[in-house]
């Protein structure tokens, strides 16, 4: 049995409030996927890449501005459009969530698999330069999916995981922190993503 551990996005998960600021990276193609860069100061640059899954949104404003700050601490950091076969219309009172989540998850997966390893053979042709990624909501399963024995990441990070269930994260080999939110998750006792001492 597959136990769900983090329950799949709701409508609720798509009425967040859009942040303002100036982004300060850019837009470059990774093949043919239209891929935000945020690099570092040179001064700051630890020579790593830090992949960025979002949410449902995909790259808009807040992605931005968080993967600006990520620069801060010194990595080139790389943001996959996950959801960018289409946009989803938060005013359209006649909007399916159910059928747009069951046409994006399988594509959305295929889409960042190709994404990683076009980032991979681009980005990672020394052994000195380290992959870490962070995903938030739907972006989740792709940090779980990067920590496993065929991903490129050696640490990740998840807040708020949607549509994630045992054997999203049973081959997680990588470090991981997980902020969790309480109401989505199912059982906390089945959370495997954190050793139990830190439960």
């Amino acid at each position: 049995m597959d136990n769900v551990l983090a329950k799949p996005a709701d409508l609720c998960c798509l009425k967040g409030a859009f942040h303002s600021g100036e982004a300060t990276g850019s837009t470059i193609q990774i093949d043919g996927i239209s891929t935000y860069v945020a690099k570092p100061h040179p001064d700051r640059s630890n020579g790593n890449v830090l992949l960025f899954f979002p949410d449902a949104f995909g790259l808009y404003i807040n992605s931005f501005l968080m993967m600006d700050a990520f620069t801060e601490c010194g990595y080139l950091t790389l943001g996959d459009p996950v959801t960018k076969h289409s946009l989803t219309p938060l005013s359209d009172p006649n909007f399916d969530f159910e059928s747009w989540k069951t046409k994006h998850l399988k594509a959305s997966e295929e889409a960042a698999a190709r994404w990683v390893k076009a980032v991979k053979a681009q980005y990672g042709t020394s052994e000195d330069v380290k992959f870490a990624c962070v995903g938030y909501c739907w972006g989740a399963r792709f940090v779980c999916q990067q920590l496993s024995a065929d991903g490129i990441c050696k640490v990740g990070a998840i807040a708020h995981p949607s549509f994630l269930k045992e054997s999203d994260v049973f081959y997680v080999q990588g470090e991981s922190i997980s902020d969790l939110c309480a109401d989505k998750l199912t059982d906390i006792s089945t959370h495997i993503l954190l050793s139990p001492e830190y439960r």
